[in-house]
Order: C-alpha cells, then sequence, then structure tokens
C-alpha cells in the first residue's frame, strides 16, 4: 500500500478524487498541516494497522516499566511538543 502526503487544502479541493484513490488506488493519504501529520485516511480494512493516540504510551505501561525510566523519557518527549506548539488565539466575543 502506497502513502501519499497531502496538505489540509488540497485534500479540500480535490476530496472526491482522494477517496477514489484510497478506495480504488489502494493509497493511504496522509495529510499534513503546516507540514506536520495530522490524520490519515484509509481503507475500512487497513484501519486496524494504524497507531491509535496513547498506544506507544500503552505499549510502555503494558511492558511493566510505567515507573521507570522510559516511561519518563515518553512522557518528556509529550510535554516537549506540547510546548513547541504556539498557544491558541482564543476571539473574543462582539460586544
Amino acid at each position: 500500500m502506497t502513502d501519499v502526503r497531502m496538505g489540509v487544502a488540497e485534500v479540500k479541493r480535490r476530496f472526491a478524487d482522494v477517496i477514489g484513490q484510497v478506495v480504488h488506488g489502494g493509497k493511504r493519504i496522509i495529510v499534513e498541516r503546516r507540514g506536520r501529520p495530522v490524520v490519515a485516511i484509509v481503507p475500512l480494512d487497513d484501519s486496524d494497522a494504524l497507531p491509535r493516540p496513547g498506544q506507544r504510551l500503552a505499549a510502555v505501561a503494558a511492558s511493566g516499566e510505567a515507573g521507570g525510566e522510559s516511561f519518563r523519557e515518553l512522557m518528556g518527549e509529550v510535554v516537549a511538543k506540547r510546548r513547541r506548539r504556539p498557544p491558541r488565539r482564543i476571539a473574543e466575543k462582539p460586544r
């Protein structure tokens, strides 16, 4: 199966074509926002192969290392990634 990367705007413009590529062309579409992958569009029969949010954390906890150094390293990575993102601006409501 072939992975294709596309930006959000391109996927929006070509949505019907994207679905066709996935269903009939055997492709998985990785949708990126600002160059970072955010979602994947895959055929239903392939969706079980994709990692789920928190899957890596669950694997560390299940391995018995939940209190060990690898867990601390993983949580450090999560915190560092969150700090790199600029905070969202909240739009003020008109008065």
